[in-house]
């Protein structure tokens, strides 16, 4: 695959197929602002300067610290994303991230699902709408 429609590491997987950006989280990571700052920087390559629908799939993220929370909500932490659909394997996850959404103040539009095609769903019938 082309590798400026494709990036990797310990942490994450991602990659561009159909005009819509994928992240696979691996199982046992732990994301601090640190981590958050770097994979940021890593999208925004594999973007070129456009913007993507994102899907953002859960494979066993342990936690997310409060700083890197609020930097991937903030402006430089959305930049190059257009909407974002989170696949999460619990339903607890999956209440959770749309509990967050709804009561705090959201630069793009998101919303968390039980599986991809429900993701890939949502995220054609509302990206026309951006």
């Amino acid at each position: 695959m082309d590798k400026n429609y494709f990036f990797e590491n310990h942490q994450l997987r991602m990659e561009i197929i159909d005009g819509i950006l994928h992240a696979h989280y691996k199982k046992g990571f732990k994301i601090t602002l640190e981590d958050a700052r770097f994979l940021v920087t890593e999208r925004l390559k594999l973007c070129e300067g456009r913007e993507y629908p994102f899907i953002i799939y859960d494979g066993g993220v342990i936690s997310m610290d409060k700083a890197a929370r609020d930097f991937l909500a903030s402006v430089q932490g959305t930049q190059g994303i257009k909407i974002a659909a989170f696949v999460e394997n619990s339903l607890f996850s999956k209440m959770l991230i749309n509990f967050f959404l709804t009561v705090t103040k959201q630069r793009i539009k998101g919303k968390a699902f039980d599986s991809e095609e429900k993701a890939l769903e949502w995220i054609r019938l509302h990206e026309q709408a951006i």
